[in-house]
């Protein structure tokens, strides 16, 4: 598989486990505030306003991971794909000494058509020591020197 079509196939990937996360809280969300409106108010009063307030926390926790599930997607919808890229920068897939490295959101390992990716944002420390270089240059991170082969 040349790079343009695994840097596609890693980007839909991508994508789709950004959305699939966004509707997985959502739905959290809407479970949640259905099981707050349907606990009544009982004899037992502390106990109604200590289950509020457990919704209440729990709603406010999915809130912040949504906002960040919101985030992941917008790094990937500031990728052109149809844009040509000669060094390490966002929307770049690059092939080192010893991995690919496809950088738009933090995603972590992926496996597509059997090959290992690892989608890094390019402000993670790997990202960081790689970022601006092009095809030829080397890079140093964690006392290794590393090899860019390729970049798509």
């Amino acid at each position: 598989m040349d790079g343009a079509a695994l840097k596609l196939k890693v980007h839909q990937k991508c994508l789709h486990l950004a959305l699939t996360k966004i509707d997985s809280l959502k739905s959290e969300l809407v479970a949640l505030q259905e099981a707050s409106n349907q606990d009544t108010k009982s004899s037992a009063g502390d106990k109604y306003e200590t289950g509020r307030s457990m919704i209440m926390l729990e709603k406010e926790k999915l809130g912040v991971q949504l906002m960040e599930a919101y985030k992941l997607k917008k790094a990937l919808d500031l990728i052109d794909l149809g844009k040509p890229i000669n060094k390490v920068s966002l929307g770049a897939l690059v092939k080192e000494s010893n991995n690919f490295y496809y950088f738009s959101a933090n995603f972590g390992a992926l496996n597509i058509a059997d090959v290992k990716v690892f989608a890094l944002s390019t402000l993670s420390p790997i990202g960081q020591a790689m970022l601006g270089k092009t095809v030829g240059d080397t890079y140093n991170f964690r006392g290794q020197k590393f090899l860019i082969e390729k970049i798509a």
